[in-house]
């Protein structure tokens, strides 16, 4: 993989696997709505990079754009569609609001094609695992989420772009992920909040949530990424973690007993029938990818 177009290279995922792809040489051109200097985008992204702002919205005049300004041909390029909105966050707002993405998402596997790239690979999310799930297998009780319409939009998003692939002979993969952390825990979410007071030896507000999680550093996921544009295959469905889903309890009991020196990863539990949708056997066996970081990289990367 010698050339990458990212879009949503500003988000936490984008940026992460920019820096990753431009460190190993790949010539990247960066998609994102915020409007940045060159000298923003070589700290943002490294100096392999190039960046256009451009909403989702507009993604299918991308082409014109590259003519207009000269940019080289992209002709074999990995194209990473990481873009996602929501009305003021990811996930939030109503499913006209969220199914949107899927639309532009869908825009981009043609705009991918028109400009010569090779490959597709749009990232998805549990969500709609669980809710294709739900529906796969005919559960009685009612689906309840805080996310239904994110999780709905993003399902229709990956059949949508699968089948434009399709007619558009471009390769198409997908992949989904839990939850992506940084190892300083900067980015100020309750996971990573929450952690960082358990380092702190603070009292932390005990978790709700009895859902399943699989935390998966973003150097990690931007290992597995690049990973999958070299060697990823047509039509796959890759799931980036550990493979080791728990509730959020499970996990703050695991990083206090990492800190005390007491966790032992053979002990580890994976709960319930929504553990067998945290696969991450066909990633590996297809890319080769394993996740090396975990728990000790955050205690050792808070403390610095």
């Amino acid at each position: 993989m010698d050339k990458a177009i990212i879009t949503g290279a500003s988000g936490l995922v984008g940026v992460s696997v920019a820096k990753y792809l431009s460190s190993l040489g790949v010539e990247l051109l960066c998609l994102g709505r915020k409007n940045l200097s060159t000298e923003e985008c070589i700290h943002r992204f490294g100096k392999q990079s190039k960046y256009i702002s451009l909403s989702m919205r507009d993604i299918s005049t991308l082409p014109e754009i590259l003519k207009r300004v000269g940019c080289s041909s992209y002709e074999g390029a990995v194209f990473f569609n990481l873009a996602w909105s929501g009305k003021n966050s990811l996930s939030d707002g109503s499913f006209s609001d969220q199914l949107e993405n899927a639309v532009w998402s869908a825009e981009a596997v043609k705009v991918a094609k028109a400009i010569g790239c090779s490959k597709f690979i749009n990232s998805g999310s549990m969500e709609e695992t669980f809710i294709e799930d739900f529906i796969k297998n005919k559960y009685k009780q009612e689906y309840k989420s805080a996310q239904t319409n994110y999780g709905l939009a993003k399902l229709a998003s990956r059949d949508m772009c699968r089948m434009v692939g399709y007619i558009q002979a471009i390769d198409y993969i997908h992949t989904r992920m839990s939850v992506p952390l940084d190892a300083d825990l900067s980015k100020g979410t309750y996971i990573a909040s929450t952690m960082k007071k358990i380092l702190n030896g603070e009292e932390y507000e005990k978790p709700k949530s009895t859902s399943l999680y699989d935390l998966v550093l973003l150097e990690d996921v931007a290992r597995a990424y690049h990973l999958i544009g070299q060697k990823g295959l047509n039509k796959s469905d890759y799931y980036i973690g550990t493979g080791k889903p728990a509730t959020l309890q499970q996990h703050f009991k695991r990083l206090i007993q990492t800190i005390g020196g007491r966790y032992d990863s053979h002990n580890d539990l994976i709960d319930g029938d929504y553990a067998r949708l945290f696969d991450v056997q066909r990633l590996r066996q297809e890319t080769g990818f394993v996740t090396a970081l975990g728990l000790q990289n955050i205690i050792e990367n808070v403390g610095k």
